[in-house]
């Protein structure tokens, strides 16, 4: 028995070690992971870096393939404007980074680049949030830019001049400016009597990080001064999903008809493509979906009145991030260069 005892007591031992090599495994294959993303940025911020000022844009990102054209086409307009900082581009998706890695497609979020800018020695560093609302992706942004300023190995960053400039419906003021700019695009459907609705992403109520959630009535308020045949619904923001819109449009009297659909996004990417789209099907679209629950409910909407474009897919309104970054480079940084 005291065999047995002995053997039993010995096996334990064994597999408390080998579980503690297993986790030692996995802790340093975590930080190989964060050291390989940590050495790619800091590689292009070598190559790139010509000044002491930098530009990091950063987007939620997408996987799909027509995003990555529109992503392009923001860096050349902010390269444009700002022709004397040396410019950046990250996600905020962990999912999205991580299935575009798996097409060649590389993209770090935003700590490894304001780490690996600070080591660089950029003393001045505006970063660009190009997301729609001021949500949960904006206040990770927040969080980003804070930790990097208090980072306890890198007293120097603390040196550093930060500004940030806001997402696209920041105020109430860029509300009525995007209103304006999509009535230039639908204006004469509605005035023949079509419906639009816009598709935003939303917070769930939970997660209802800097009330970013009260954009979506306010742009729709700003739009229906223009037309009351418009209407923004999102994808996760209770009392305001597609069920809700098509409740507000019955009880406007609005009970058929055309109805046309357009994301409410940065980029026409999965959610556009799916869950407003639903698929590629002329005749069936994918159950659940915008085009879907809006034929279901007595409206008329067809494949060809889904327009599978951004917002950032229109000059007009990339401006207006633009615009946002241009004021916060004219008035206080968000962080200035802390003191000896």
């Amino acid at each position: 028995m005291k065999k047995l005892l002995t053997i039993l007591s010995l096996c334990a031992l064994g597999l408390t070690l080998l579980t503690c090599v297993g986790c030692q495994e996995d802790n340093n294959l975590a930080l190989s992971n964060h050291d390989k993303k940590l050495q790619a940025v800091t590689k292009e911020v070598q190559a790139k870096k010509t000044t002491d000022k930098a530009l990091l844009l950063v987007s939620f990102g997408s996987t799909w393939d027509k995003p990555q054209e529109t992503f392009k086409k923001i860096q050349a307009r902010f390269k444009e404007q700002f022709p004397d900082r040396d410019l950046y581009f990250s996600f905020t998706s962990e999912i999205c980074m991580t299935r575009c890695a798996q097409k060649g497609w590389n993209y770090y979020s935003p700590n490894f680049y304001l780490e690996a800018l600070g080591a660089a020695g950029y003393k001045d560093i505006a970063v660009q949030s190009l997301h729609i609302v001021p949500g949960e992706e904006f206040l990770r942004v927040k969080n980003y830019i804070k930790d990097f300023r208090n980072n306890g190995e890198h007293p120097e960053f603390a040196k550093t001049t930060v500004y940030l400039a806001g997402p696209l419906l920041e105020t109430e003021e860029d509300c009525k400016i995007v209103a304006g700019e999509l009535h230039k695009i639908y204006g004469k459907e509605v005035a023949a009597g079509k419906l639009v609705s816009f598709m935003g992403h939303g917070n769930p109520e939970d997660m209802n990080y800097g009330n970013g959630n009260s954009r979506y009535p306010m742009i729709e308020k700003e739009l229906q001064k223009l037309s009351p045949n418009y209407f923004v619904a999102t994808v996760d923001m209770e009392g305001n999903l597609v069920d809700d819109l098509i409740a507000r449009a019955k009880k406007a009297g609005k009970t058929s008809g055309a109805m046309l659909l357009h994301p409410l996004m940065s980029i026409a990417g999965d959610h556009a493509n799916n869950d407003l789209k639903g698929g590629v099907d002329p005749q069936n679209p994918e159950e659940g979906s915008w085009r879907y629950e809006m034929n279901k409910a007595g409206f008329k909407c067809t494949l060809d009145g889904c327009t599978m474009n951004g917002l950032a897919d229109y000059p007009a309104i990339v401006n207006v991030w633009v615009s946002h970054m241009t004021k916060a480079l004219a008035n206080e940084p968000l962080y200035t260069p802390e003191e000896d």
